[in-house]
C-alpha cells in the first residue's frame, strides 16, 4: 500500500518581503523593462539597437572539408581496411584509393616500411617523398584534369559547329594541335 505524504512547505526566506530578490518595484513584469525581447527597439529601445539595423551580414563562403591521415594512422587502419575489401594487395605493394577509405589527403606523421601506391588522394611533399623512399607511388587527379579537357575541348567544337566556317576551321585545327602536343607529353612520360 501506498502512503501519501504531504509536500513539505518551503521554509526559506519567511518573513522576507520580497524574497531576496530586491525592490518590488523591479519585478513588475515587462512593463518595467520597456517590454520583452525587440520590443521598442524602433522606438524607446532605439540607441541600445542602433548599430543592428541596416547592416547586411558577412556571408560565409562554404569550404570542402578536407579530410586528413597521416601515414601512421593509415598502416594502423590498414588490417581493418584490407578485411573490408577498401584496400588491395598486389604482390608485396599496398594499393591505397582514397575515395574508398574515405581520406582526401595524405600528411606524413610516421614511418613506411611497406611500398604503398596512393590513388586518388592529395599527399604533402614530405609523405610523397616518404612514400617513393620505400618504393611506393603517388598518383596525383591528372586524370580527372585530363577528362575535364577534353570537356571543355568538346564544348568548344560544338560552339564551333554553331559560328561561321571561316573561324571554324582555325579553331578546331588549335584544337588538334593542342591534341597532338598532349599526346607527345604522354609518350614522353
Amino acid at each position: 500500500m501506498v502512503v501519501r505524504r504531504r509536500k513539505k512547505r518551503v521554509t526559506k526566506m519567511l518573513g522576507q518581503r520580497t524574497r531576496g530578490n530586491g525592490d518590488t518595484k523591479k519585478r513588475r513584469g515587462a512593463g518595467s523593462r520597456g517590454g520583452r525581447g525587440l520590443a521598442g527597439s524602433h522606438k524607446h529601445k532605439y540607441s541600445k539597437y542602433a548599430g543592428k539595423f541596416g547592416k547586411e551580414k558577412k556571408k560565409v563562403l562554404s569550404r570542402k572539408i578536407i579530410r586528413e591521415i597521416n601515414i601512421d594512422l593509415l598502416i594502423q587502419k590498414m588490417p581493418k581496411l584490407e578485411a573490408a575489401g577498401k584496400i588491395s594487395k598486389e604482390e608485396n605493394t599496398i594499393i591505397v584509393d582514397g575515395s574508398k577509405i574515405g581520406f582526401d589527403k595524405l600528411l606524413s606523421k610516421g614511418e613506411l616500411t611497406q611500398k604503398i601506391i596512393v590513388r586518388n588522394m592529395k599527399a604533402s611533399k614530405k609523405a610523397i617523398e616518404k612514400i617513393k623512399k620505400a618504393g611506393g607511388d603517388v598518383e596525383l587527379e591528372e586524370i580527372a584534369e585530363e577528362e575535364f579537357e577534353e570537356k571543355a575541348e568538346e564544348k568548344t567544337e560544338e560552339v564551333v559547329e554553331k559560328e561561321e566556317p571561316v573561324k571554324e576551321k582555325k579553331i578546331v585545327e588549335k584544337i588538334e594541335e593542342k591534341k597532338e602536343v598532349k599526346k607527345e607529353e604522354k609518350k614522353k612520360k
